[in-house]
C-alpha cells in the first residue's frame, strides 16, 4: 500500500493527541501509577491479538538472535517505562500546551538519530517539508509571556524548567527507544514487537516499584474513578496509538515517519478547542495550516514508490506483517 507508514504515524498523532487530553483528565494518580496502567491494559489486549493471531496460523517467532533480544528490551525499557513516565511528570508540571511546545523536540531528535545510527539520507525535500512541519508548530503552539502569565500566575520558575527538562528527557529515550527497535521491526510482526516492548517495560516498572517501594502505584487498580479516563486513553495512547506509531517506524524512514507524528501538537490544539473550548487564535490556526503543508511537501518530495512485482514464492501467512 503506497504511503502506508506515512498514513500509520498521521493516524498514531491523532489518536495520541486524543489520548493526551484523557490522560490529562486523570491526574488523580502519580504519573507513575498512570503508565503502568496504561500499559498493564495494553498488554492484556495484545496478549489476547497474539492469541488471534495464533489461531489464524501466525506463530510468535521465538527464534530471534540475542541482539534481538537486547534490542526488543532495552527499547520497551527506554521507550515505555521511562520515557512514558517522563514525560507524564512533565504533563504534570506543565499542563498540555506547553508540553507541545516541549514535544517539538520530538522531529529533530528522531532525524538525528536516524541520521547518526541508521544512516537514513536526508534530501532537500525532506528538510524543507520537516521544517514547514516543526516551524507551524512552534507557531501554533508558541505563547507571550504575558499571556502565559495571565493563564498561570502561580507556576513557579523552578517547576517551568523543571517540567521542561523531564520533557526533553522523555522525547530523547522515546526516540532512542524506537530508533534502537527499527532493525528489528523491518523483519517482524508489528504486533508481536509491540508486544514484547511493553512487557518490558512493565516489568521494568514493576522491578523499580517494588525495590523503592512504592505502593501508591498499584493504588490506580483499586481507584475506579479514575478509571472512565484511563482506560479509554490507556486503548487509544497505548493499543492503537503505538501499533500505529511503530507501523510508521516500520514501513517509513524513521526521519518522515517523526515528521508527521510531531503533527499531534496541532491535533492536541484543535481538540482542546473542540471538546474544552479553548481558544483558537489566528496563531494556532495558522501554524496548523503550515504544518499540514510541509507534511504534505514531505510526502511528495519521496520517491514514487515502485511497482509491486509478480510474487516469486508462496503469500505471507495470515497476520504476517500486522
Amino acid at each position: 500500500m503506497p504511503y502506508q507508514g506515512e498514513l500509520c504515524a498521521l493516524a498514531a498523532a491523532l489518536t495520541w493527541s486524543v489520548s493526551v487530553i484523557l490522560f490529562k483528565a486523570s491526574e488523580a494518580v502519580t504519573p507513575q501509577a498512570m503508565n503502568l496502567f496504561k500499559n498493564v491494559v495494553a498488554l492484556g489486549l495484545f496478549a489476547v491479538t497474539l492469541l488471534v493471531m495464533q489461531g489464524m496460523g501466525e506463530l510468535p517467532a521465538l527464534d530471534r538472535s540475542q541482539a534481538d533480544w537486547a534490542r526488543l528490551v532495552v527499547s520497551g525499557v527506554l521507550g515505555i517505562a521511562v520515557a512514558d513516565t517522563l514525560i507524564f511528570m512533565a504533563l504534570r508540571r506543565l499542563g498540555a500546551s506547553l508540553l507541545a511546545v516541549v514535544d517539538c523536540a520530538y522531529a529533530p531528535t528522531i532525524v538525528l538519530f536516524s541520521v547518526l545510527v541508521l544512516g537514513e539520507p536526508l534530501g532537500l525535500g525532506f528538510l524543507f517539508g520537516g521544517a514547514l512541519v516543526v516551524g507551524g508548530v512552534l507557531l501554533a503552539v508558541a505563547q507571550r509571556p504575558s499571556a502565559l502569565a495571565q493563564e498561570d500566575p502561580e507556576l513557579a520558575r523552578r517547576e517551568l524548567k523543571i517540567g521542561a527538562a523531564l520533557g526533553v528527557m522523555g522525547i530523547v529515550a522515546m526516540a532512542a527507544g524506537v530508533v534502537i527497535v527499527k532493525p528489528v521491526l523491518e523483519g517482524s510482526s508489528l504486533v508481536e514487537v509491540t508486544a514484547v516492548r511493553l512487557l518490558a517495560g512493565v516489568l521494568a516498572q514493576l522491578a523499580w516499584a517494588g525495590v523503592f517501594r512504592q505502593p501508591e502505584t498499584f493504588a490506580v487498580f483499586r481507584d475506579r474513578r479514575v478509571w472512565k479516563t484511563l482506560i479509554p486513553g490507556s486503548i487509544l495512547g497505548t493499543y492503537v496509538a503505538m501499533l500505529f506509531w511503530l507501523g510508521g517506524f516500520k514501513w517509513a524512514p524513521a526521519s518522515v515517519a517523526a515528521v508527521f507524528n510531531q503533527l499531534s501538537s496541532v491535533f492536541t490544539i484543535g481538540l482542546a478547542w473542540l471538546f474544552l473550548k479553548e481558544e483558537l487564535s489566528w496563531r494556532r490556526g495558522a501554524g496548523a495550516g503550515l504544518a499540514v503543508i510541509g507534511a504534505l511537501v514531505v510526502i511528495l518530495a519521496k520517491p514514487a514508490p515502485e511497482l509491486p512485482q509478480a510474487p516469486t514464492s508462496a503469500p505471507q501467512s495470515v497476520g504476517e506483517g500486522l
